[in-house]
């Protein structure tokens, strides 16, 4: 009560172990605002089981408001709808993200919000770019954010709060006196096991292969010598290398090399994990991907280089010689669960493992102790791997109420139980392997002691990366834990980040926006009538999702979805702008795509032209640097596409707004009409024209409204194609000229 109340004065952060009420706090807000009838309330969660959690849960608690969810699952056009109609509106981000760019959600109809795993609000998550908006159209708004961990790294929090701006934290760690009465006993037991000599031995040709290479990458100097390396270091050593690559002035061929060196290393070193942490099997199918990789034309050199090693063969056949040995997590994974159903046949328990085919070894093992009571059930998430189908949310859904009804009594999960999904409370959890984030092994303990005592099991494997992890996770969370308590005690004299300077009390609107673009000389000034929202700019519905359009959006022009064809954005009626990120046009390059897109868009439009958007453009797929450049050439010179190269989303979108004021407000951009069904007699008249030199497809359309047919296109003359908007008398002659030109 104390916290909600809190939270009511002021933006507050609340941060509570899991399982001691964050979901009351949200409950306490909502009925308050709502009471107070200051507006409707908007209510976010990460995934769509947790905002059905959370309509169950509020639907049963409210009484007399009206609640809607929103997922994706529902047509835009009927949330639009939705939106006015609703108290309580609870959905997923990424909807909301959606309907703003859209145009189909006014953000100042919520004056209080609701943040869900309030941790996400870093980088581009939905929540960041949501949270300006709101305070954008509501700068006395108030939001509530919700987390049980919010990271070790006191500058995350730091963020965090920022992002959401958060006025006030509200903290509870498990010994504070108002919260330990509540905390139930949780014992956590790290059991450590021995790998069998035949494994050590993988591990022993596996560290050869990757000292190795980690011996050439020291030499070409991307990496120092005589220390060991650790895994993040040889991430690391990527961005070094693509820098060596663009200050390198005779082509960077060595540094290319060191690149897939890079690149070598990092798969041997995850079959060293999976050796380490996860036994023969996963490590066999690991291997296994890899070879049949290789029989893809598009497979990479690195994978290739690894596999032809002799040095791979000799593991892979010991792997292979030892996949029938049962590992030893397995079997200690085996005697926990059974032990525990023997004390107590009603017992629930989750096993957590870190991949998919993990968790596929251990359902096929408890699957044979069906006598002793032991009934399994694998559980993932909805991303297929290869062969291995994901599972639908339905099918998601279906074994967790089995699992609460106890038709399963064994969880065995993937990091998809982490969070974000109405699980019961678990008796037992084991982690099969210990994991280095402080943040998922709160959440994974989390599913157990939240009503009555509970047990946690933790596998290590000796002399193992897993002695780190386990030490890393502890010490993360020792660290967050300090950091909170220490940021709870300094708030008073290093206030949170001020609001004003985050969020523009009064963000630009249209108006602010035709009036800067009616500054600018140039043709076209002044508002649109016809654009009731002032200044947009159309974009494909593909690029949605972009922070370009986040960028457009905050600096106050609209954004308008269609379905362009060719082309990201339209920025008038004349031109329209393809978008290519550094890695795109390299892709493109590759799969053929880039020049039948830039013939494409050639033909699209009278202004046609392509952003190249990143720094590293010569750093992908290893495509030859005079390739690449030729390429643009190319598009510049043979298709007349001008390019602009930007730095970043942001670079982007000033470039596109720049052009957005060259182009005026009288010429903005029209939704293109997508005609049901099949041609039109107009589209095929259209694309006759457009056949022609100098005549795109928008122009051919002005050509059969100013002359009604094609007979009397080819028959007028320069003066009359010059009474044509957007013909001047250098094209009419060149049209003329090509109109009247006879075949020899």
């Amino acid at each position: 009560m104390r916290i909600a109340t809190k939270a009511l004065q002021r933006s507050t952060l609340v941060v509570l172990p899991t399982g001691l009420g964050k979901t009351i706090v949200a409950l306490m807000f909502i009925a308050e605002r709502l009471h107070q009838r200051s507006g409707q309330v908007l209510m976010m969660a990460p995934t769509k089981p947790l905002v059905e959690q959370h309509r169950k849960f509020m639907e049963e608690h409210l009484v007399d408001v009206d609640i809607v969810m929103l997922t994706g699952e529902i047509s835009p056009e009927k949330r639009k709808d939705i939106y006015g109609k609703a108290d309580l509106v609870i959905s997923t981000p990424q909807v909301v993200k959606n309907d703003i760019l859209s145009g189909d959600l006014d953000m100042r109809k919520f004056h209080s919000m609701v943040v869900d795993e309030a941790h996400r609000s870093v980088g581009d998550y939905p929540y960041v770019f949501i949270a300006e908006m709101f305070y954008g159209s509501n700068p006395d708004g108030s939001v509530l954010g919700l987390t049980a961990s919010p990271g070790h790294d006191v500058s995350r929090i730091y963020e965090v709060c920022r992002n959401l701006g958060m006025e006030s934290i509200e903290l509870r760690v498990d010994s504070d006196p108002d919260v330990s009465p509540y905390i139930q006993e949780l014992e956590v037991k790290t059991v450590k096991v021995e790998l069998s000599e035949g494994m050590r031995s993988v591990i022993g040709i596996l560290e050869r292969m990757f000292l190795e290479r980690i011996s050439k990458l020291q030499r070409m100097g991307v990496l120092r010598r005589g220390a060991r390396t650790s895994v993040k270091e040889l991430l690391g050593s990527a961005s070094r290398i693509q820098e060596m690559i663009r200050k390198d002035t005779k082509g960077g061929g060595a540094y290319y090399q060191a690149m897939s060196i890079q690149a070598q290393a990092m798969k041997v070193s995850h079959a060293m994990e999976l050796a380490e942490t996860q036994g023969a099997e996963a490590l066999y199918h690991y291997m296994d991907r890899l070879i049949k990789e290789t029989g893809d034309p598009n497979c990479s050199k690195a994978t290739r280089k690894v596999v032809s090693d002799p040095l791979f063969s000799m593991a892979l056949n010991k792997v292979d010689s030892l996949r029938e040995e049962l590992p030893p997590k397995v079997e200690a994974l085996e005697r926990y669960i059974i032990s525990k159903l023997r004390e107590d046949p009603d017992s629930k328990i989750i096993t957590f493992t870190h991949y998919r085919d993990t968790a596929s070894v251990v359902f096929e093992r408890l699957s044979r102790h069906l006598e002793k009571g032991v009934h399994p059930v694998r559980f993932v998430g909805q991303a297929s791997r290869g062969t291995d189908q994901g599972m639908s949310q339905k099918v998601q859904k279906d074994i967790l109420e089995g699992f609460r009804r106890g038709e399963y009594n064994v969880l065995i999960a993937t990091s998809v139980a982490e969070e974000g999904l109405d699980i019961p409370g678990a008796d037992l959890v084991i982690f099969y392997e210990p994991i280095p984030s402080e943040i998922r092994t709160i959440q994974r303990r989390g599913r157990t002691g939240r009503h009555k005592a509970g047990s946690v099991v933790v596998l290590v494997s000796r002399e193992t990366r897993d002695i780190a992890y386990s030490f890393s996770a502890r010490e993360k969370e020792r660290k967050m834990e300090r950091h909170l308590i220490s940021l709870r005690r300094m708030l008073s004299s290093m206030p949170l980040p001020d609001r004003k300077e985050r969020f523009r009390p009064e963000p630009k609107g249209p108006a602010d926006v035709n009036a800067t673009l009616a500054s600018f000389d140039g043709p076209g000034e002044g508002a649109d009538p016809g654009n009731e929202k002032g200044p947009a700019i159309i974009v494909d519905h593909r690029e949605l999702s972009s922070s370009v359009c986040e960028e457009l959006m905050r600096n106050g022009l609209n954004v308008r979805p269609a379905s362009l064809g060719e082309g990201d954005y339209m920025v008038s009626d004349r031109v329209v702008v393809e978008r290519k990120t550094a890695a795109d046009l390299s892709d493109s390059l590759v799969d053929k795509r880039l020049f039948e897109q830039a013939s494409r868009l050639a033909g699209r439009c009278e202004r046609p032209m392509m952003i190249i958007e990143g720094d590293d453009i010569f750093n992908h797929r290893n495509i030859d640097r005079k390739a690449l450049l030729g390429a643009i050439a190319s598009i510049s010179l043979d298709f007349g596409i001008p390019l602009m190269f930007t730095r970043d989303p942001a670079g982007t979108a000033e470039f596109l707004m720049a052009l957005r004021r060259r182009e005026g407000a009288k010429k903005g951009a029209s939704v293109p009409e997508r005609r049901p069904g099949g041609r039109k007699g107009e589209e095929i008249l259209t694309e006759v024209l457009s056949g022609l030199p100098g005549i795109s497809s928008r122009l051919a359309g002005r050509l059969l409204e100013r002359f009604g047919s094609l007979k009397d296109v080819f028959n007028a003359s320069v003066e009359d194609l010059m009474g044509v908007e957007g013909i001047g008398s250098a094209r009419a002659r060149e049209i003329f000229n090509a109109m009247n030109m006879k075949s020899r």
